[in-house]
């Protein structure tokens, strides 16, 4: 069986190159080493970085010891192999609509798969309808194109709020946008 692919946002490291990770699929931390990284370039990413500064990819292991452990480490999802992605795109596009992962770590993830084109217009309009989007638009606006802000403004269905006396909060931005 694959282990399923796993993000996060740095969550501890210490002087001694290890850190941790918080896992969408397993409870508890999971733990790395900068040993497990072998590109140069993200190596002196980590041992210069602050917690919580950059997004990773991963998937991970048991080890004997009945605790995970990072097998493979991605800083870029573009560099994650295929066959790992379609149920990972599943995961986070539910997540829009959970409570487990913060909304900016997902429009992260979000950019990355838009920018590989993986994200179809189906897909697009569960993220835009979802709860996290929905109350507070304005967060994915940045990460779309002229079109789909557009499409986002029908769906959103500004016109029918332009007639209402009470606006959401968020109304004059996206509609200025």
């Amino acid at each position: 069986m694959t282990e399923p692919l796993d993000f996060c946002r740095i969550k501890k490291i210490d002087e001694k190159g290890f850190g941790f990770l918080r896992s969408l699929h397993y409870s508890g931390d999971i733990f790395f080493h900068f040993s497990q990284i072998k590109k140069g370039e993200l190596l002196d990413k980590l041992q210069q970085m602050k917690r919580g500064d950059f997004i990773v990819y991963f998937t991970s292991r048991l080890n004997p010891q009945g605790k995970r452990k990072v097998d493979r480490f991605w800083y870029n999802l573009s560099d994650v192999p295929s066959e790992l992605i379609s149920e990972f795109k599943t995961r986070i596009i539910a997540e829009f609509n959970g409570t487990k992962i913060n909304t900016f770590d997902l429009l992260h993830v979000f950019s990355e798969l838009k920018s590989m084109n993986l994200i179809d217009t189906e897909e697009l309009e569960s993220i835009l309808l979802s709860k996290k989007i929905y109350s507070l638009p304005t967060t994915i606006l940045p990460f779309l194109t002229p079109e789909e802000i557009i499409l986002f403004k029908q769906l959103l269905k500004l016109e029918e709020l332009a007639q209402s006396e009470k606006k959401p909060f968020w109304f004059d931005d996206v509609l200025n946008s």
